[in-house]
Formats: structure tokens, sequence, C-alpha cells
């Protein structure tokens, strides 16, 4: 009678293992497609990367997407300067009151540009 109670819990632990494995295929997906030239994908990323080069040097802040949100990132109390730009990552240095660091992101993170200075 026992084994009724684990038996969900089991279930449970592989569907909760399972969709994190889907969530890391379908950002594996997104990335393939956004390298194809001529897709919607890859014509977002590189707007992104254009605007994203017209502010090398100044400071902005970045939107994320969903779960690519993290504690450190470019948060409005903090300053946030684009250092440089490539086909792949944008390179940023963020100042706020824990000091300055640098941090390397992938443009496929990202979800939109504000410019504040």
């Amino acid at each position: 009678m026992e084994y009724i109670i684990w038996v969900p819990a089991i279930l449970g632990l592989l569907a909760f293992l399972s969709i994190g494995d889907l969530k890391k295929r379908i950002r594996v997906l997104e990335d393939q497609l956004s390298s194809v030239k001529g897709s919607p994908a890859h014509a977002e990323k590189n707007a992104l990367r254009k605007l994203l080069n017209d502010y090398v040097g100044k400071n902005i802040e970045l939107e994320f997407r969903g779960e690519e949100m993290d504690s450190d990132l470019c948060v409005p109390g903090s300053k946030c300067a684009v250092l440089a730009v490539d086909e792949e990552w944008v390179f940023v240095q963020i100042s706020d009151k824990k000091g300055e660091r640098e941090k390397l992101f992938r443009l496929s993170q990202i979800s939109g540009v504000k410019g504040i200075s």
C-alpha cells in the first residue's frame, strides 16, 4: 500500500527532469535557427547587433528573455556600458554599488535595449 504514495512522486520527478531537458533542446534549436540566413530570427539578431554597435561606449539598460534574467545583470540601479559586439556575443561593463565587473552575454539572451545616456 505504501508504494501508491511513491508512484506519483517518482512520476513527478521524471516529468520535472524531462521538462528541463526540453527547455535545453528548445534553446539549442533557437540558436540553430538564428544562424540560418533568411530566417526571421536571423534578421532579428542582425538588427539587435547593429543597434548594440550604435551603443558601444554608452550606458544602456538591457532587457533579457524570461529565464535568462539574473540578479547581477544590468538593472536600473546600475550603469551598464557596451564594450564590444560581435556576431554572437555582447561584452558589457557593469558598474554598481558592488563595484565594476565585465560580463559576456549571447545576443540570443537579449530581447531589447534601452539607451539611458
